[in-house]
C-alpha cells in the first residue's frame, strides 16, 4: 500500500492547482474509491479530499511570500472567489491569507524564505538550529556529532540552494537543510562517443536528498512557516533532478510528516538478537511488513519495516517491548 500512497501523493503534488477528483485518482492507481479511502486511513491524518484541500493551502502559503496577489493565487488554486480561498486558508492555518501576508511583509521585507548566501547567514542559521535541539538532542552541533559547524559548512558549499531559512524581519524563525548526495564524477563524453558508445549526456543523480535539522521557533508554531519551508524544499529538490526526500525524525513529529504526505520505515538494530529473532518479535507484537534485512559491520543485525506514521511512538514501543535494540523511524516522500 505504501507504493500506491506515494503514487497518489505524487499525483496530488503535480496537479495541486487542478480540480482533482477521487475518480481520477482511482483510475490512475487502479484501485476502487473505497480502497483509496482505506489507504488514507492508514497513512494520513485526513481523508483524501481533505488532504487535497490542505495540500492546496500549503502550496498557496508558499506562494504568498513571493509577493503575488492573493486574488491571483486564489484563482490558480481553483477558487473562483477570494472568499472561498480565505475560508479554506483560515480553516487550515487559523488565520486569513491577508493576515499571513501582512505578517511576512513587514517594513519592506519581501521574502520570507531564502537559502543561505554567505558565511554570516550560515553561522546565524546554525546557531538558531542548535536552539531547536538543545533539549531533545543535547550533543547537536558538537564536533563529534554529525551536525557540527564544519558539517554544515561542507553541505552548504556542496548544495547552497538546499539550506533554507525563514526570516521575520531580521529574526530567523525557521530552517530546513537538505543534504544532496555527491554528484556523479565528470565523464569524458567525447572519448566515450569516439569509442562508439552512445551515453546519455547528463549523468544520473543519486535519487535521495536527506534532511538534517528542520523546525521553527516556538512562537512561530502553527503559522504555516514549517509547511512553507517543506514545500519550497520539495520544489528545489525536484527541480535539481532528485527523486525523493528522507529524514530521521524525533518522537512527536509523526503527525506533521503524515500531514505533509510522508510515509515511514522503521529500522530496528541489535547486537544481541539475530535477524530472525527481530523478525519474530515484529510478528509477535506488530506484524508490520518486513521490507529488508541486513547485517551491518558483521555484528549489527537490522530489519526494515513498513509502518504507519499514525502509529505513534514506534521507537519507544519496540525498544521497551524487545529491549537490547535501538530503533530509528525514517520518513520518506517520493517526488
Amino acid at each position: 500500500m505504501t507504493v500506491v500512497y506515494h503514487k497518489i501523493i505524487q499525483y496530488i503534488d503535480a496537479h495541486v492547482k487542478d480540480d482533482i477528483s477521487i475518480s481520477d485518482i482511482s483510475n490512475l492507481v487502479g484501485y476502487s474509491v473505497n480502497h483509496i479511502y482505506k489507504i488514507f486511513k492508514v497513512y494520513s491524518p485526513y481523508p483524501i479530499m481533505e488532504y487535497i484541500r490542505r495540500a492546496k493551502m500549503h502550496y498557496a502559503a508558499n506562494e504568498i511570500y513571493t509577493g503575488r496577489t492573493l486574488y491571483d493565487i486564489a484563482l490558480d488554486f481553483g477558487y473562483e472567489t477570494p472568499a472561498g480561498f480565505y475560508k479554506a486558508f483560515k480553516s487550515v492555518f487559523g488565520y486569513s491569507p491577508s493576515t499571513y501576508k501582512n505578517n511576512i511583509k513587514k517594513e519592506g521585507f519581501l521574502m520570507l524564505i531564502n537559502h543561505v548566501q554567505n558565511i554570516e547567514e550560515l553561522n546565524a542559521v546554525f546557531a538558531f538550529t542548535k536552539t531547536l535541539y538543545s533539549e531533545s538532542h543535547p550533543n547537536y552541533g558538537n564536533d563529534d556529532d554529525g551536525y557540527s559547524n564544519k558539517f554544515w559548512n561542507t553541505q552548504w558549499k556542496k548544495n547552497p540552494g538546499l539550506l533554507l531559512f525563514a526570516k521575520d524581519g531580521e529574526q530567523i524563525c525557521g530552517v530546513i537543510m537538505g543534504e544532496g548526495p555527491d554528484e556523479t564524477p565528470d565523464v569524458n563524453w567525447e572519448l566515450l562517443e569516439a569509442n562508439g558508445n552512445k551515453p546519455e549526456r547528463q549523468p544520473q543523480r543519486n535519487s535521495i536528498v536527506t534532511l538534517f535539522g528542520n523546525g521553527v521557533a516556538t512562537e512561530y508554531n502553527n503559522k504555516g512557516i514549517r509547511e512553507a519551508l517543506f514545500v519550497e524544499m520539495e520544489k528545489r529538490v525536484k527541480s535539481l533532478g532528485y527523486k525523493s526526500i528522507m529524514s530521521g525524525i524525533f518522537d512527536g513529529e509523526e503527525t506533521f510528516y503524515a500531514k505533509m504526505g510522508y510515509t515511514a520505515r522503521v529500522l530496528i538494530q541489535s547486537e544481541k538478537y539475530s535477524v530472525d529473532e527481530l523478525k519474530s518479535f515484529n510478528e509477535q507484537y506488530y506484524e508490520y511488513e518486513v521490507t529488508a534485512t541486513s547485517i551491518y559491520d558483521e555484528h549489527i543485525n537490522q530489519i526494515w519495516l513498513n509502518a504507519s506514521l499514525l502509529d505513534k511512538g514506534l521507537r519507544k514501543k519496540f525498544e521497551q517491548e524487545i529491549g537490547d535494540c535501538w530503533v530509528q523511524v525514517i520518513v520518506n516522500k517520493e517526488l
